[in-house]
């Protein structure tokens, strides 16, 4: 046919047209490929006793795939005549996505085997500093990876590295003046590693933030707050505050105050610190010891201070603990006949007589 022997920029129709055609076989096998590995690769890895095949398989599978298209599209651009400049490009871009494609899969098997078989060890071990490590090894193996795939990259673009290197290093006074911040951060998380105020799982308290550290980076560092939130503090902000680590805590003082009425008898006022400290001995999650006494003569009522511990591992219970024992106390006071007080004032009107 003529119409396909018709030429456009070097190359006839039905070169384009083989181009075209050979992308979609090449989208086509990457589809059915996945279609396989989905649902017959997988159900019989999944079938065997290790768990190697199972990893390999999800590692794989992606990458494959995505090799099955670049070929494709690497025979479509073959068959079509380029010039030299052009033909080393595309041959210097095909090699560049393979090159990544390679560098992927090693990546993604280096970090599971940092997941399946590192991690599981770590966390047996009795050292935290292992455990706050580890996700930063990670991170670290992955970036170094990187910068010397994307050396590679450069290098094969034919750019003078050392040059490259040597130019970044005179610039190094700069960037440093530039990222003062971000060094401040990373001599927090330094600190953080090393001085260990705190370690993941704790529930700490940084200025008016509170809640459990779930991951400790190089740069900042993650808590869940007691509201469920996510918040990501830098570790510059943490190393210079007033840190407290609520879960080393021997105990969590309580502290309140119960205002009984004024007519109250002095054998009631006894009898009522008598119940305070019996209700709260008896609580299984508190001290044994605690205080009650009659501190002060309040406005419009008699104030009972009372003061007691929670235990260490209870802390978390808190607010719980307070209402059973707040519930408990006045029970006992309306069983005993001992009122509390609210706030009163009294009035005291004047009549003027008349002359």
């Amino acid at each position: 046919m003529a119409f396909l022997e018709t030429m456009l920029w070097g190359n006839n129709y039905k070169q384009y047209i083989i181009l075209i055609v050979c992308i979609i076989v090449g989208i086509a096998a990457g589809k059915i490929f996945y279609f396989i590995s989905s649902k017959i690769i997988r159900a019989l890895t999944a079938k065997t006793k290790t768990k190697i095949d199972d990893f390999l398989t999800q590692l794989l599978e992606r990458p494959i795939i995505f090799l099955i298209i670049l070929w494709g599209v690497y025979l479509g651009i073959w068959q079509l005549n380029l010039s030299g400049g052009a033909e080393n490009i595309a041959n210097k871009i095909f090699v560049v996505l393979f090159s990544l494609n390679i560098s992927w899969v090693i990546i993604n098997i280096i970090d599971a085997i940092i997941v399946n078989y590192v991690k599981p060890k770590v966390e047996k071990s009795k050292s935290d500093l292992d455990n706050n490590l580890l996700p930063i090894i990670r991170k670290v193996v992955k970036v170094v990876f990187w910068i010397i795939v994307i050396i590679m990259v450069i290098k094969n673009f034919g750019f003078d590295v050392s040059a490259l290197l040597t130019g970044v290093g005179l610039g190094g006074l700069a960037f440093a003046l530039a990222a003062q911040e971000l060094l401040s951060n990373l001599f927090g998380g330094v600190a953080i590693l090393t001085d260990k105020p705190f370690k993941i799982g704790d529930r700490i308290k940084v200025g008016v933030n509170e809640g459990w550290v779930r991951e400790i980076g190089l740069r900042t560092t993650r808590i869940e707050t007691l509201d469920g939130t996510q918040l990501v503090i830098p570790n510059a902000e943490i190393a210079k505050s007033v840190l407290e680590n609520v879960s080393r805590e021997k105990a969590r003082k309580v502290k309140l105050s119960i205002g009984i009425e004024y007519h109250t008898s002095q054998k009631k006022i006894i009898q009522a610190q008598k119940i305070i400290r019996d209700v709260v001995v008896k609580h299984k999650f508190t001290e044994d010891e605690s205080i009650a006494a009659l501190t002060e003569f309040g406005d419009s009522a008699l104030i009972i201070l009372i003061i007691y511990w929670v235990k260490e591992s209870n802390v978390d219970k808190l607010m719980q603990i307070k209402n059973d024992i707040n519930l408990a106390i006045k029970e006992k006071f309306e069983k005993s006949g001992i009122s509390m007080a609210f706030p009163t004032r009294t009035v005291h009107l004047v009549t003027k007589r008349k002359s």
